[in-house]
């Protein structure tokens, strides 16, 4: 993946810019995010054709699941609580952690269809390392990360890793669980 590294980070800057609007004086703020992207695609080793989230639906039809379990995982209490409530209403199952180390224990002894996470965590492993754990053991998961300090795109169908800025608007989560 290092070997087309800048190629991509400047292409993937130079759709943020044509993305924005080719705003003036904002060549830097669309280089670092797209270096942050290109982080993201390399820390959890997601394919680069969307393989890895077609392998994932096809398991998913074909072991006939009815109902997808997502895995919240975040440790400001109140933005768990409501994300589980909108997740739970649209009918999924839920499982909630405040921490990566909680979402490792729930992960081994549940099936789960979608992972939820913050990026800033405390604990032994923030939602990066999750995500790099998880993609590692279980790579048909969905991954979807959130922060509310870290800017990246909304999706990025490349790596197979969604990002939602904090606050997460219900219906654009909802929207990439489905």
């Amino acid at each position: 993946m290092n070997d087309n590294r800048n190629e991509w980070i400047a292409a993937r800057a130079y759709a943020l810019w044509e993305h924005a609007g080719k705003p003036l004086w904002q060549d830097q703020a669309h280089w670092e995010q797209a270096v942050l992207e290109r982080d993201l695609l390399e820390q959890t080793r997601a394919s680069t054709d969307g393989q890895d989230v077609m392998d994932h639906v096809l398991s998913s039809r074909s072991r006939g699941t009815s109902s997808p379990s997502v895995l919240v995982v975040e440790d400001e209490h109140f933005i768990r609580f409501e994300t589980v409530d909108v997740l739970e209403q649209a009918g999924f199952r839920v499982l909630e952690a405040a921490n990566a180390d909680e979402a490792m224990v729930l992960l081994k002894t549940n099936p789960v269809t979608t992972l939820f996470t913050d990026i800033d965590m405390p604990g032994t492993m923030d939602g990066l390392g999750l995500v790099r754990t998880v993609r590692s053991k279980w790579p048909s998961t969905k991954l979807i990360v959130t922060s509310g300090l870290i800017k990246l795109s909304h999706q990025d169908l490349e790596s197979g890793v969604f990002f939602i800025a904090k606050p997460a608007a219900s219906e654009e989560l909802l929207k990439l669980i489905a």
